[in-house]
Parts: C-alpha cells; structure tokens; sequence
C-alpha cells in the first residue's frame, strides 16, 4: 500500500509539474519554432519544495553547464564538458565558453592544485560553480551537470541530430570497456548522428588539435540538439517532451527548484543561437599556456593561466570585454 501511494504521489507530481511548464506556452504553438530546454528537479531526484531567490539583475543571466562521463567509464564523474553561458534577454545575444578540462586549479581549502575537470569528482557542483566564478569574474545564477550517458539517450528519443563534420576522424584508441581500445571514424560532411555516434563525437581527441577540437565538437553537439528539439511542438509533441523530461531527470543534477523551472525554461527559449558568440579558452587566446608539472603519480599536462598560477585577471577581462558586447 505504502509503494502504491508513493507511485501515485510521484506521478500526480509530474503530471502537475508538466502542466506548469507546457500551459504557458501553449498560446505560442502557433507563433512558429518552440525551444523546449532543460527542465528538472533539484539534484536531479526530487523537486524542492523551497523558494529559490531569483537572479536579482535580469539584463543577464549566467549558468554553467557541466558533462559527466557517468557510471561505467573509468573516471564517471570527472567533468571533460565544462561551459560558461552568460546571455542577455533583453537584447537575444549571448556568449557560451568552454573550459578546458586541463586547466590548473587550486583545490579550495588545500595548498593542492588539481585539474578542474576533477574538481567536481574532489568536492561538488557548487564548488565547481565557485571555482568558474572566480575564473570568469561571472556570478552564475544557474548551474547544471549531466550525465552524458542521458545526453546520448536524448539524442536517441529525438531521432539524431545533424552535424557538419569539418574533418575526417580516425581514431583507432578510442576508449572502450573495461580498459580496452577501439575504432572510431567518422567521415567529414554533413552526418547524422545517433546517440551513440555523437557522444563519441564529444568524446574523440584524435584529431590536430585535441582537446580544443572536442570542446569544439560539444558546442556543436549542444547546438544541434538545441535546434532539434526547438523543432518540438509543446502539445503534439507532449509524450516525446515528458519523455525527455524524465530522461534528464534521471541524469541531471541542478540547482533549478519546481519554482524556478518556468523561469529557467522561459529564459532559453528566447535564445537565438545565430545571436551566441561561442569561444573555447584555448592558446590561441594568448590567456593560458600549456605546461606539465606532476600531478599525483606522475608528468601531467596541463594549462595555466599566462598571468600567473591563481591569477584569473586577463580572463576576467576578456570574458567581461565579450559580454558587454551582448
């Protein structure tokens, strides 16, 4: 009995939280293209039943998104995605950055310096969310870490999504299970891309530029499904929607509440991703240099900032320069 009314306690909560996000938008069905984005619950479980304060300057809004490799990878909660998105609603511009996984950081409350992409791995997503802040100069009203797994199980209730492959790839060491190797290839062109073939798209190094190629290859990646399910129709479309949602809410850790969602939503809905400036912190921006110090065990590659270690200053600049260009 017990089960039976958490069951319908948990369905009669979605059921409502469904209509919260899909009525106010049903007076757009007519008005052309419908971003459906991001939706789900606070640490990707349960809904907060807690008010959260809203940001309290609405000419910009600033969120990090992060991607976990997720259970069955060697290292699933290192965050090899990590992406800063600053936008302006009043004017539709934005600004989304990678940031290298590489990058040298100081673990806080230690004199230890690790990469940020273990960072979320050593503590959690809200000292992620601070360390980035530091980073950028940016205070993040929102900040989302997915399990790329749900990613590629997104892309699959889509039907794939298209991207331009702007060379070939070749990568005979892809990383397969249980520390083995295998072949990955794609040719260049325009391609259709199922969940699988897109998260090793995200995923692949082999290629003349490496690591900054990947984080190229997520921003594209991202963008794709953004426009995919732009294509959505917020009541035709209704069980691939609440399908969706459920699948981020099983892969998704957030500090969004049942509160803050519709706000959340509303926001990148309006985004025109012709209107992103999309960046990677990488060498050429002549802001970070590579190096390799150790690291635990051994020699490790790294990026540090050409300021100097723990000196974000030039960074902070050039992200502020970009955004108010917004």
């Amino acid at each position: 009995m017990f089960s039976f009314a958490n069951k319908l306690w948990a369905k009669l909560l979605f059921i409502l939280v469904a209509i919260f996000l899909v009525l106010p938008i049903f007076k757009l069905a007519t008005e052309g293209r419908v971003v459906v984005i991001n939706n789900p619950l606070l640490e990707g479980q349960t809904a907060s039943l807690t008010r959260e304060v809203e940001p309290a300057d609405k000419s910009i809004i600033n969120a990090i998104f992060l991607g976990t490799p997720g259970e069955g990878n060697n290292a699933p909660d290192l965050t090899d995605t990590l992406m800063v998105l600053s936008f302006n609603p009043n004017t539709n511009k934005g600004l989304l950055v990678s940031i290298p996984r590489d990058l040298l950081v100081n673990l806080p409350g230690t004199n230890s310096y690790i990469k940020i992409n273990a960072l979320y791995q050593k503590t959690n997503i809200k000292t992620v969310q601070e360390v980035l802040s530091e980073i950028t100069g940016l205070d993040f009203d929102y900040r989302v870490a997915v399990n790329l797994d749900g990613v590629k199980e997104l892309i699959d209730q889509i039907d794939g999504i298209d991207v331009f492959i702007a060379q070939d790839i070749y990568d005979p060491n892809f990383p397969g299970v249980n520390n083995s190797y295998e072949l990955f290839s794609l040719k260049k062109g325009l391609q259709h891309l199922d969940g699988q073939t897109a998260l090793k798209y995200i995923r692949t190094r082999h290629s003349p530029r490496g690591d900054f190629d990947r984080m190229a290859h997520q921003q594209q990646v991202l963008v794709a499904l953004k426009e995919k399910m732009a294509d959505l129709h917020p009541l035709w479309d209704l069980p691939i929607i609440l399908d969706l949602w459920q699948t981020l809410n099983r892969n998704l850790e957030s500090n969004l509440s049942i509160f803050n969602i519709k706000n959340f939503w509303n926001i990148f809905r309006e985004i025109n991703l012709e209107e992103i400036n999309f960046k990677i912190l990488d060498t050429t921006t002549d802001l970070v240099f590579a190096d390799n110090v150790l690291l635990g065990n051994g020699q490790a590659y790294v990026l540090k900032p050409k300021a100097g270690l723990n000196n974000y200053s030039e960074i902070q600049n050039y992200i502020k320069n970009l955004v108010s260009q917004n």
